[in-house]
């Protein structure tokens, strides 16, 4: 009977002491559990804070991108005689109109030519001359356009200077406007404090007119 006893205790003993490490297994497992989800929360939470950050960069590399645009015209592959002679293959007119505006992040050229019945514009890529819009229409007995020869006028490089002499910024845009029977460049410079204005030229003494606000 003695023996019987000391059995039941070992088997007892053994049973409680078995029990004891499936539990403490468990609850290693379930700390585990938790630490590794919490690792996971983390690095998704690090993942998705690096991708909003990289967003947000690239969102400002743009925005200084555009707001740092700035006609330079010795970084253009063609010149604005080039746009010139390439428009009046595509049309037989003379010459009324020239712009170099930047449209939709891209530099471009404006051309406006005019026969005795058709008005032609055409817009060139600044660096391929690729034509990326043109259109023609029967010519408009009141328009004021005279026409002209580029070779006739201060080049676009000088009025820009020149305008820029008068308004510390930079030239986003310069085109050609007659007025009063007077062809004239119209320059607008972005100033140091973010105003954008217009700097009259003379096209062909190359003088300083006004600022037109």
């Amino acid at each position: 009977m003695g023996d019987n006893y000391m059995d039941k205790k070992i088997r007892l003993t053994a049973l409680l002491l078995a029990l004891t490490l499936t539990l403490a297994a468990c609850g290693t497992s379930n700390s585990d559990s938790k630490v590794d989800s919490d690792t996971v929360q983390k690095t998704d939470e690090t993942a998705t804070e690096t991708t909003t950050e990289t967003d947000d960069d690239s969102t400002d590399n743009d925005t200084d991108k555009t707001s740092s645009s700035e006609i330079n015209l010795e970084s253009f592959d063609s010149t604005i005689e080039d746009a010139i002679k390439k428009a009046k293959s595509n049309f037989d007119g003379q010459l009324t109109d020239i712009t170099l505006d930047n449209e939709n992040n891209k530099w471009v050229y404006k051309i406006e030519l005019e026969s005795d019945t058709e008005e032609y514009d055409v817009t060139f890529d600044v660096n391929t001359l690729d034509v990326i819009n043109q259109e023609s229409e029967t010519e408009d007995d009141d328009d004021d356009n005279e026409s002209f020869k580029y070779e006739d006028l201060v080049t676009l490089e000088e009025a820009i200077q020149t305008a820029k002499n008068e308004v510390d910024g930079r030239a986003v845009e310069i085109s050609t406007e007659w007025d009063d029977d007077v062809l004239y460049y119209e320059v607008s410079i972005v100033s140091q404090s973010g105003e954008e204005v217009d700097v009259i030229i003379d096209a062909k003494s190359g003088d300083f007119v006004e600022i037109d606000d």
